[in-house]
């Protein structure tokens, strides 16, 4: 096993030598270690070291997260050296503890490290972090590894707070901006930590179970995929497999989809929905070890912090965990209220309260009512194996509890295949993927309880792991393959551009930048702000919107950039552009096409006004001068 570590460890280093880049592979060990280290005060409360993994960086970033939204304090990286310089001298303090669990420990970090370097090469064969919504995943990420002082604000609508579940984007930034990491390769070790947590997250779960093979069945839970490669095969083309892969997750009627652990790590969108699977595994792994046994004082704080990390990571997920949680817990009868039960309930409740108010907002038609099914064909596919897997396992383990807790997954099937919340695409999204990735646990259990099913289920990986090469055929940029370098695609996409992105790289902090805004999945929109995480005064409209802004505002926002852009009143833009903080206006190709006159001369004809400080080739930067 120690020769394969040293493999796994390998892979990073070998992956950015490749790149020409080994200054980076030695920020490598640096994160490894940054991001395991808040692990440590939890495993001395005789918590387990998956779940403390699991947990740790979340439950650090929470307070941070939470104080930062609210209060106008300086933040930057000192503030999380001194967590992990307290955690480091905790773990010394409480080493002989420590020392005995040297075998758990280890066994974890193996398994991290296993998973985090399988995605990482896998991944390095399709590095380009574009298509879906990686331009917003990555200006959120950049966001948070320039935020410099409080509150935070929305970088994409800046002056307003960021009403989004964004406590993943922050928790993350935190080891990268500690090891003075890139966004480019923050994004990319972040996209392969999050699958090596949920096979951590798993461990949990196969315990219950008492299977042997808990850690190599733990390993197999981030490649986890479902019959709707079905509808692969029957989409995918050898001209076109992008198809495919994309056919997979849409199998339910009006192209509603639900994606499933294999897919969205392989998409890479580093979404809230995606950074939430460890944690919503975690919670729905001690929930089931809870059937098996009576909860202990550990497990019942565990699952209180999964439940409290939810709501600002995916709060769907918290919908849907709660009830759960609460209904096994309480089938053990009411004796197990005690006191410290009632506080984690009250904590709980107080924190949801909490995080629903901020999140909520009235740009954001809610709808409650229902709607017709997503079609037993997509039913079928995403759900049915892990159904039958899941009765399956239910029925030889005879276990009462078990069969209440896929009852409840079942009957959230049949629920909210017809009751939309919020939305409809939300609603099946959502629920579904998480419903499915629970059910789905129970596939990996076949094979310890019957040898026969050990076929079926490397039948099922094998088929899944032809979406792999599914989204390693497209080549949409002639970018270098194998590499970690996500965004060596924009010298190709924005060539322009890539040059102001570049000179941005130089520029610490969060400068206001002005440029066009545009709609969204509109790539050649708001693209400066989407690769360096600086603040403008609008993003893509419709998922600004989602982030609690009205039309209304969006429209007013609109008007504002373009009368700054075609103004010839050159005074009056500069004053307007002053008074709203602006520091950098951007001029490229996307400006000239959707802004026309005279006003766009005013950025080189008044340069006591406006200092260009970068040109290349059709793109122009100009810096807002003060005096």
């Amino acid at each position: 096993m120690k020769y394969l570590a040293v493999v796994f460890f390998a892979i990073p280093f070998l992956l950015h030598s490749l790149d020409g880049d080994f200054t980076r592979a030695l920020l490598f060990p640096v994160w490894w270690i940054l991001s395991l280290a808040p692990a440590f005060f939890l495993s001395h409360f005789k918590i387990p070291w998956s779940i403390s993994r699991v947990l740790g960086i979340y439950l650090i970033g929470l307070p941070l997260f939470l104080l930062y939204n609210f209060l106008e304090l300086p933040f930057n990286s000192v503030i999380y050296w001194m967590i992990i310089l307290a955690a480091m001298g905790f773990a010394w303090r409480t080493r002989a503890k420590l020392l005995l669990k040297k075998d758990e420990v280890l066994k974890g970090e193996f398994l991290f490290l296993a998973v985090f370097s399988t995605y990482l090469l896998i991944n390095s064969f399709h590095p380009a972090l574009y298509w879906g919504e990686k331009p917003m995943d990555i200006s959120l990420l950049g966001y948070f590894l320039r935020f410099d002082f409080g509150p935070i604000q929305d970088p994409w609508a800046s002056g307003t707070s960021l009403q989004y579940y964004a406590l993943g984007y922050f928790s993350w930034a935190l080891p990268a901006r500690a090891s003075f990491m890139s966004l480019e390769q923050s994004y990319v070790y972040t996209m392969a930590a999050v699958p090596a947590l949920m096979s951590l997250a798993s461990l949990a779960f196969f315990k219950a179970f008492r299977s042997k093979f808990q850690y190599f069945l733990a390993a197999l839970v981030p490649f986890l995929g479902t019959l709707g490669v079905i509808n692969s095969f029957m989409n995918a083309n050898i001209h076109e497999p992008m198809k495919g892969f994309w056919a997979a997750t849409r199998v339910f009627t009006h192209n509603h989809f639900a994606e499933f652990p294999l897919w969205s790590f392989l998409f890479s969108d580093l979404h809230p929905h995606v950074m939430s699977y460890p944690i919503m595994t975690a919670g729905f792994g001690l929930i089931v070890a809870s059937a098996f046994i009576a909860p202990t004082r550990s497990m019942i704080f565990s699952v209180s912090i999964c439940l409290v990390l939810l709501p600002w990571l995916n709060a769907w997920d918290f919908l849907l965990l709660a009830p759960i949680a609460a209904i096994i817990l309480l089938s053990r009868g009411f004796k197990i209220l005690n006191k410290e039960v009632i506080a984690y309930a009250a904590l709980i409740s107080f924190n949801a309260l909490l995080a629903f108010s901020f999140l909520s907002s009235n740009s954001r038609n809610s709808i409650f009512e229902w709607s017709e099914s997503s079609g037993l064909y997509g039913l079928s596919l995403h759900f049915g194996l892990a159904l039958v897997a899941a009765i399956f396992v239910a029925f030889k383990n005879k276990n009462k509890k078990l069969w209440i807790i896929i009852g409840y997954c079942l009957a959230g099937i049949l629920f909210f295949d017809h009751f939309v919340f919020m939305d409809r695409v939300n609603t099946v999204f959502k629920f579904f993927t998480s419903i499915g990735i629970f059910l789905s646990l129970f596939v990996l259990v076949l094979p310890t309880l019957h040898r026969s099913a050990s076929v079926l289920v490397a039948l099922l990986f094998v088929a899944n792991l032809s979406l792999v090469a599914m989204i390693l055929k497209p080549e949409a940029f002639p970018v270098k393959r194998p590499s970690l370098k996500g965004l060596s695609f924009l010298k190709y996409s924005l060539p322009s551009d890539a040059g102001i992105i570049e000179y941005f790289d130089s520029i610490p902090g969060l400068p206001l930048v002005l440029e066009y805004p545009g709609n969204s999945f509109d790539y050649q929109a708001s693209r400066i702000s989407s690769y360096t995480g600086l603040p403008i005064l609008l993003g893509w409209d419709h998922h600004v919107v989602l982030r609690g802004k009205t039309w209304k505002e969006i429209m007013a926002r609109k008007q504002w950039i373009k009368s700054m852009y075609e103004s010839t009143d050159t005074v009056m833009v500069h004053n307007q552009l002053i008074s709203r903080g602006v520091e950098f206006v951007v001029l490229g190709p996307t400006e000239k096409i959707h802004y026309k006159g005279a006003g766009l001369d005013k950025f080189d004809t008044y340069p006591q006004h406006f200092k260009l400080v970068k040109s290349h080739f059709s793109s122009s930067l100009y810096q807002v001068l003060s005096q």
